[in-house]
C-alpha cells in the first residue's frame, strides 16, 4: 500500500529533526516525494523550521545530558559527544512515546552497536551505571509483604525490593566523575537499592557478598554461605543484618 501524503509529511518532519542539520530544509520533503508546494513550504520558512528542529531535538537530547553527565564529560573531552548523539538519533531506535524511555534506548543502542567501545571498553558499563540509580528509583512500588522479619536465621531466604539490582562490572564505573571520567579497570560489584523515602543508593560489595545476595534469594542462608565456602554462616548473617539496617534488604523470610 502506498504511503499517504500525511505519513510522508510526518517522515519528512522526522528527518528534519533526527538527521544531521540539512543545508536545504526542503530536501527531506523532496526525497520523500512530497508535492512541490510542500517542498516549497519547507524552503520558504527556514527560521521556523530551524526553531522547530532545535526544540524537538532538545526534548530528545535533554534526557541524555541529565542522565549521563559523566559519559557526556568523557566524550565532550574527546570532542565526540555531538557525533555520538547524532549517530543515536540517526539510528531511530526510540520507539516509545514516553520521555522516560529515551535514556534506556540510548543505553541499548550503545550496547547493540558497540559505539566507541574500541576506544573506551568501559563505555557501556559507565552508561549503565549512570542510568542504574534512575531505574531503581523509578521502579514500580510493590505491595508490602507481611511475612518478613528483620533478623536473619540460617534457614531464611533474603528478600529484596523488586527494584533492587545486584550488578557486576569490569571497571569501577561508579567512581568515575565528570572531572575524572575514566574509571579504574577492576572487577566491581554493586548493590543499587532505594530506601524507605524512595531515594536511590549504591553500595560497593565484595564478590562473595554479591554472590550471597543472589543465591540467598532462592536458597537458605546457611546453604548459600556453605556453597560460597563459609563454614560458619554467622559472619554472613551479621553482614545481612547490617544491610537490613541500611535499608538495602527488605527483610528475611522463614522456610515454609
Amino acid at each position: 500500500m502506498p504511503e499517504s501524503p500525511t505519513f510522508r509529511l510526518q517522515r519528512a518532519m522526522a528527518s528534519l529533526i533526527l538527521d544531521e542539520e540539512p543545508k536545504d530544509f526542503g530536501a527531506p520533503a523532496e526525497r520523500l516525494g512530497l508535492p512541490a508546494a510542500d517542498q516549497q513550504a519547507f524552503r520558504e520558512q527556514p527560521e521556523a523550521m530551524d526553531l522547530y528542529r532545535e526544540l524537538a531535538r532538545l526534548s530528545l537530547t535533554e534526557p541524555l545530558d541529565t542522565t549521563f553527565p559523566v559519559l557526556k564529560a568523557l566524550l565532550e573531552g574527546a570532542e565526540v559527544w555531538v557525533s555520538c548523539v547524532q549517530a543515536f538519533l540517526s539510528a531511530r531506535v526510540v520507539r516509545s512515546t514516553h520521555y522516560r524511555d529515551i535514556a534506556p534506548s540510548f543505553l541499548g543502542w550503545l550496547v547493540d552497536t558497540g559505539w566507541g567501545q574500541d576506544r573506551w571498553p568501559f563505555l557501556a558499563e559507565l552508561a549503565h551505571a549512570e542510568l542504574l540509580e534512575v531505574l531503581v528509583a523509578r521502579f514500580p512500588e510493590a505491595d508490602p509483604r507481611q511475612d518478613l522479619h528483620d533478623d536473619p536465621g540460617p534457614g531464611d531466604t533474603v528478600w529484596l525490593d523488586p527494584g533492587t539490582q545486584v550488578v557486576a562490572y569490569a571497571h569501577a564505573v561508579h567512581r568515575a566523575t565528570e572531572a575524572a571520567p575514566v574509571p579504574e579497570a577492576r572487577p566491581t560489584h554493586l548493590l543499587a537499592f532505594r530506601d524507605a523515602e524512595g531515594e536511590a543508593h549504591v553500595l560497593e560489595l565484595t564478590a562473595a557478598t554479591a554472590a550471597l545476595l543472589v543465591q540467598a534469594r532462592t536458597r537458605p542462608l546457611a546453604e548459600s554461605a556453605a556453597a560460597l565456602g563459609f563454614a560458619d554462616p554467622a559472619p554472613a548473617l551479621d553482614l545481612l543484618r547490617d544491610l537490613r539496617r541500611q535499608g538495602a534488604v527488605l527483610g528475611f523470610r522463614a522456610p515454609r
